[in-house]
């Protein structure tokens, strides 16, 4: 069997110039890549208990990775499950074949985590009689992952539609399904945690989504440079089981240690005041706005409380904890603005800088001006952004500039 490489070896060294040469590199290109790799490398993050560092060594030796804090959120959610709290769901969202299911893949070799591949409206209300599979209570107590979202997402409207709707009862911890019989009235009640992997595509349908009520913290996956992860593929293809198995283990043995460590995490540590200010920011940004056919604004906004966001953000902090992370904030600031729908987010983050016009926020962002004056009205009917006189300048309102400036000025890659 092959050797699993680990950074800082000769070998870890000789397999990184043998890709560059794969990607037809001169001698001096490569010395100067190699310093860049060993400068990446010695960015590997330093704290957390020894499990989760020696399977980051791991990661970092096998896969193109440039964003370890989207790595340490999803490990902290999964050693949520040993806190207490209500349900907590994420959903990370990435390009296809970036790496997000590697991850999730590790994950779901536990023995406390359970898989769902599919959902229909059926699956969820589960069978009246005794003998019938109730998939509620075969996942209650459990972490659940669902490795691709695209089997809900493509389903038809109204069923999905269906299951929004039921997903959000069962998220507030009951379901009551009716047969239409006298004895046909089932109560059920769950509790689980959930990760799942999505495309960008989600978004087409998140409107829908957010008005049957928001049920998940998103988490933007950041790939590191195409090529490179494609030909770091191809390295691992011939031993990809070997190292799979490897990552498994290490990332068991992590949340082994994390079940272990879960009766010392005291919530007391946690400021639940600014974890309280943060979500109800994080619930403005993402709150939807009713439109018709025309765009035009059909309903006056009811901004969500972030009384859900709150909960889950404070699971997120004492998971981080279980696995020696002590300063949570800027992995809750992250989670703060990965929750934002994209385009929202693309345009706070200029305007947070200077107040500029629709059309050179167009320009600035690469988007069509149409998708910038349809989202800025959003933000305006949100009462985030404000037309500066009568210039169609836009800029974000002085009342948030503070709040949002704080979340908006933090670097999110760690």
């Amino acid at each position: 069997m092959s050797k699993i490489l680990v950074p800082g070896t000769v070998e870890f060294l000789m397999a990184k110039i043998r890709i560059f040469k794969q990607k037809g590199l001169s001698t001096d290109e490569e010395e100067a890549e190699l310093v860049n790799l060993i400068k990446l490398r010695s960015s590997l993050p330093t704290e957390g208990i020894g499990e989760l560092l020696t399977a980051e060594e791991v990661l970092n030796s096998n896969f193109t990775i440039v964003d370890w804090q989207v790595i340490r959120i999803i490990f902290s959610i999964a050693a949520a499950l040993y806190v207490n709290g209500e349900m907590l769901w994420l959903r990370i969202v990435g390009a296809s074949r970036s790496g997000k299911t590697e991850i999730l893949r590790a994950i779901a070799a536990h023995r406390d985590t359970k898989e769902i591949g599919t959902l229909t409206p059926s699956a969820i209300r589960g069978g009246l009689k005794e003998k019938q599979i109730k998939l509620l209570e075969e996942i209650a107590g459990y972490r659940v992952v669902t490795f691709d979202l695209a089997a809900l997402l493509t389903i038809r409207k109204d069923a999905r539609n269906e299951i929004f709707g039921l997903l959000r009862l069962v998220k507030d911890g009951r379901l009551v399904s009716d047969f239409g019989s006298l004895e046909g009235h089932l109560l059920q009640g769950t509790k689980f945690d959930w990760l799942m992997a999505t495309t960008p595509y989600f978004e087409q349908v998140r409107v829908m989504e957010s008005l049957l009520g928001e049920r998940f913290i998103d988490l933007w996956w950041l790939p590191a440079n195409r090529e490179e992860m494609a030909i770091q593929a191809a390295e691992n293809n011939p031993r990809l089981p070997e190292i799979r198995n490897t990552i498994a283990d290490l990332v068991g043995k992590m949340l082994d240690k994390a079940k272990l460590r879960g009766s010392d995490i005291e919530a007391g540590h946690i400021d639940n005041a600014w974890l309280g200010k943060v979500a109800n920011i994080a619930a403005l940004l993402r709150t939807p706005v009713m439109k018709d056919l025309h765009g035009n604004i059909s309903t006056v906004p009811l901004p969500e409380v972030g009384t859900d966001l709150a909960q889950g953000f404070q699971r997120v902090a004492l998971g981080l904890q279980l696995l020696g992370i002590n300063e949570y904030e800027p992995y809750i600031i992250r989670l703060v603005r990965d929750c934002v729908p994209s385009v929202r987010r693309v345009l706070i983050s200029v305007l947070i800088n200077t107040p500029t016009t629709a059309d050179k926020l167009a320009s600035e962002t690469q988007l069509p001006v149409t998708t910038v004056r349809y989202h800025l009205d959003d933000l305006e009917a949100l009462h985030v952004v404000t037309k500066h006189g009568n210039t169609n300048t836009y800029k974000i309102k002085a009342e948030m500039t503070k709040e949002v400036g704080s979340i908006w000025e933090q670097n999110i890659i760690q």
